[in-house]
């Protein structure tokens, strides 16, 4: 291992928001004579969850450098009232043991299962409306394959952006990435209302004239009644 190389790649990565015990993380996956791999890192700020991957590639002189990271801002999902008992039910369950049950022994009551299953049953019921309670639960975990609407829920309560490394001493740290984003959401907030304000008005006037054209379409049947009766 070259460990000035390491110890550059510990620096900088401490520099975007790492711990320092990221320097085992790097040396785990060197060790494996990686031509690339990710390190991912999360923080939570107030309800919203900020998770980074950080692309890292062998270049010249077979030395690791950081090619860009992959930020993205998970808003806190609303879950909507008539589903709020079925998450709170979901939120007690450890799906991990569940699923790690499938496949080797594992110590988990009949109580927790049975649990696990009844709650499974509510959410089939529950159609696509479920989905919402699966996006927050089983997001990241090999779950997430049973959410239907992924991609959807994923544009609605997620933002995701890119950041290269370009210039040694130019450096965008998590912190202003997580400042960008938030800046992203906002705006994206303001565009969605816009855009819902426009439609509403649209919806109106289009209600309006259609009512107006009733009045006028009735006008010349009455003018032309009264013309008839006319002696």
């Amino acid at each position: 291992m070259n460990e000035t190389n390491i110890l550059s790649l510990k620096n900088r990565l401490m520099q975007l928001g790492f711990e320092p015990s990221v320097e085992t993380m790097l040396r785990c996956n060197i060790c494996f004579l990686s031509h690339a791999f990710d390190l991912l890192f999360n923080k939570q700020v107030g309800k919203d969850n900020f998770q980074f991957s950080v692309h890292i590639e062998k270049g010249e002189g077979d030395l690791y450098e950081l090619r860009y990271y992959t930020a993205t801002m998970r808003k806190n999902v609303v879950v909507p009232t008539d589903l709020e008992s079925l998450s709170d039910a979901m939120q007690l369950v450890d799906w991990s043991s569940l699923l790690n049950g499938k496949v080797v022994p594992w110590q988990m009551d009949n109580a927790s299962i049975l649990t696990a299953f009844e709650i499974l049953g509510k959410l089939q019921n529950a159609g696509i409306a479920s989905d919402v309670l699966k996006y927050k639960y089983w997001l990241g975990t090999p779950l997430e394959s049973m959410i239907l609407h992924l991609a959807d829920l994923k544009n609605e309560w997620e933002i995701t952006e890119r950041f290269y490394f370009f210039e040694e001493d130019l450096i965008i740290t998590f912190d202003d990435a997580i400042r960008f984003l938030s800046s992203r959401w906002m705006v994206k907030q303001i565009v969605a209302r816009k855009k819902m304000l426009v439609k509403k008005t649209v919806n109106e006037g289009s209600r309006g004239s259609s009512a107006n054209g009733k009045l006028l379409s009735k006008n010349p049947r009455k003018l032309t009644k009264r013309i008839i009766d006319k002696p």
